[in-house]
């Protein structure tokens, strides 16, 4: 039914942009999260159109402010960092010996910024809590069913597409923080203790290919960040920006210590020595990096040894050198501590999210590629549409002598001639 409003008695136009903005951020946190669990390009196909959705919802409702929105972003000190780190990884092919695949690895990258631009700038200034509470909904039914999942493929086979499942759950524990952040923010305590359960059964299936460690790593950030914001913020955003910066420090300083651990840590030690050879090897090459995607091809190709790391530490360096790992680390370090200045538990659950994001292309299990960067923008954007939804929404009780009427006329007589009893 068409919406009344202060304009005329009917506003097609605005309930129009209702409804694609309900359409596109549902995508976002429902349809995302379930469909990574039975298909790999999901969160590629299904990221551009829910913000696709949110942008046309946007044009028609205000375009100038989108358009303001959009602009303060792009040109803000974090946006002007993240920019330089995006034309640094175009420029490098220049010099990247697998310019098609690197091309197709930078068009992914310049996509994914867009997308995270232009969808929170398509976000309006006040979210609907009933937009919001999809985030917790979707991430809710999607843990459950990957735990279904998981069961029935260990008791038969089931018809999935290969990895899908992995991929998936991944998606689910990233987008478990600001699913759990907007619960304890509207005080649904019980709701989030449920989604916490479910998505740590979710993270336990999982503990030996990382995402368990990650999960957990998320989960000391968020109570450090609740215990004490600003100091827990500071050290986290510093620890993190500082591993990326001093990358190339990190075999050196892991190879004793590694090579005390038991023979399973094996395949750890050839890797911090390849490590370790690269940059004792090519130390210039350190300055501009041997271009973007030289590490997959690389290693692909025979290039680079099987035994190469697969952490985003040691990509960031080899591929974009000290010029990108700089601007990572910029990013980075603003990105986490714009999370920490968020309201209430926002704030714990932001910071969170990246360090998981952090701990799990650490780990190996997903650097730049298209689905991790689809989702990542995704998350990124539910927080910031869950910051507008922390206004109030409680109606101020009204003084005494205002309840009673102004300039003193009597209450209004309530049913059977009677006043109304006081709130």
């Amino acid at each position: 039914m068409p919406r009344r409003n202060a304009q005329g008695p009917l506003d097609p136009a605005t309930d129009a942009a209702l409804l694609l903005r309900r359409i596109g951020f549902a995508t976002l946190a429902v349809a995302l999260p379930i469909a990574s669990l039975v298909s790999r390009r999901a969160a590629v196909v299904l990221a551009p159109i829910g913000v696709v959705l949110l942008v046309i919802a946007a044009l028609v409702e205000a375009p100038a402010i989108f358009s303001a929105t959009l602009k303060r972003a792009v040109f803000s000190r974090p946006g002007m960092i993240l920019l330089g780190l995006v034309g640094w990884a175009v420029l490098s092919l220049i010099w990247s010996p697998y310019t098609i695949s690197a091309a197709e690895k930078a068009s992914n990258l310049v996509l994914a910024v867009a997308l995270g631009f232009c969808g929170v700038a398509a976000l309006p200034e006040r979210m609907r809590a009933s937009n919001l509470n999809l985030a917790a909904l979707g991430t809710g039914v999607a843990a459950v069913f990957a735990l279904a999942l998981i069961v029935v493929a260990a008791l038969r086979p089931v018809e999935a597409e290969p990895g899908s499942v992995e991929r998936g759950v991944s998606v689910v524990l990233i987008m478990a923080w600001p699913a759990l952040a907007w619960l304890l923010s509207r005080d649904r305590g019980l709701s989030a203790l449920a989604l916490s359960i479910a998505v740590g059964l979710l993270a336990l299936s999982r503990f030996e290919d990382g995402e368990a460690v990650a999960m957990i790593c998320g989960a000391v950030a968020f109570g450090a960040v609740s215990a004490n914001r600003d100091k827990a913020v500071r050290i986290i955003a510093a620890i993190i920006a500082a591993a990326m910066l001093f990358a190339p420090l990190l075999p050196f300083l892991l190879t004793p210590v590694v090579a005390r651990l038991p023979d399973s840590a094996n395949d750890f030690v050839l890797a911090l020595a390849v490590w370790a050879d690269v940059v004792l090897r090519a130390p210039i090459q350190l300055v501009t990096g041997h271009g973007l995607d030289t590490v997959l091809r690389g290693r692909i190709t025979g290039a680079l040894p099987p035994t190469t790391p697969a952490t985003l530490l040691f990509e960031t360096w080899y591929e974009l050198g000290i010029v990108g790992a700089a601007a990572a680390s910029a990013c980075l370090y603003f990105a986490i501590r714009a999370a920490g200045r968020m309201p209430g538990a926002l704030a714990a659950g932001g910071v969170a999210a990246y360090v998981t994001a952090f701990a799990l292309t650490a780990l190996g299990f997903a650097t730049l590629q298209p689905w991790w960067l689809m989702t990542l923008a995704a998350v990124a954007l539910l927080f910031s549409a869950i910051a507008r939804g922390q206004y109030r929404t409680d109606r101020p009780v009204a003084p005494l002598s205002l309840r009673a009427g102004a300039q003193g006329r009597p209450k209004a007589a309530g049913p059977g001639g009677t006043a109304p009893a006081s709130e």
